[in-house]
């Protein structure tokens, strides 16, 4: 009797894992589960002031010239980390580009792909997005690593993240309109 158990849990396991590797459900289940897992970790850095260190971060922008996030010190920030392959990251990025129309202005956008120049630069040429990209050659700061993509967060001027989200969002809603022009006037 406890042999059949055994062997019963056995292929019940095997089948769970055939279904995660090999079947369409598979890439969704391990999708769903690394956003929920990531979920957590990214809201929980939300209404966290970003430690000095992060300052000295440096990026590249597609031109090869560096960057320090530094620049970005007592400045709204947009920071938005990417990647050409990640489908909810192209989603999002029209809604983001109606946002930076508006507010590029006012808000330091930074679209940050740890990927080759090559391919962000090939990505680029062939969509009509006029967006600052950036590529990371550098460590991520500890407070904007996240396990998924794309993560996003926005950043007083007083260098305190007021929103951190990752998965597709409508950048472009009210809601986040009226966030920005609230931290524009603070």
């Amino acid at each position: 009797m406890k042999r059949s158990l055994k062997y019963i849990v056995l292929v019940v396991l095997l089948i769970a894992v055939c279904i995660i590797l090999l079947t369409p459900v598979g890439p969704r289940l391990r999708g769903y589960m690394g956003r929920l897992m990531s979920y957590t970790s990214v809201k929980l850095k939300a209404e966290k002031t970003i430690p000095e260190n992060t300052y000295n971060w440096e990026i590249k922008d597609l031109n090869g010239k560096t960057h320090a996030f530094q620049e970005n010190k007592g400045k709204v920030v947009f920071l938005n980390l990417w990647a050409t392959w990640c489908k909810p990251c192209l989603k999002e990025m029209p809604d983001i580009q109606a946002l930076y129309n508006d507010y590029s202005d006012k808000v330091s956008f930074m679209l940050v792909s740890e990927e080759e120049s090559i391919k962000v630069k090939g990505f680029v040429s062939k969509k009509s997005y006029r967006l600052p990209f950036y590529l990371a050659d550098d460590h991520m700061p500890e407070i904007f690593k996240s396990t998924t993509i794309p993560t996003t967060y926005i950043i007083s001027k007083q260098g305190k993240i007021v929103m951190a989200e990752n998965g597709a969002i409508d950048w472009n809603s009210e809601e986040v309109r009226r966030l920005l022009e609230k931290l524009i006037v603070e």
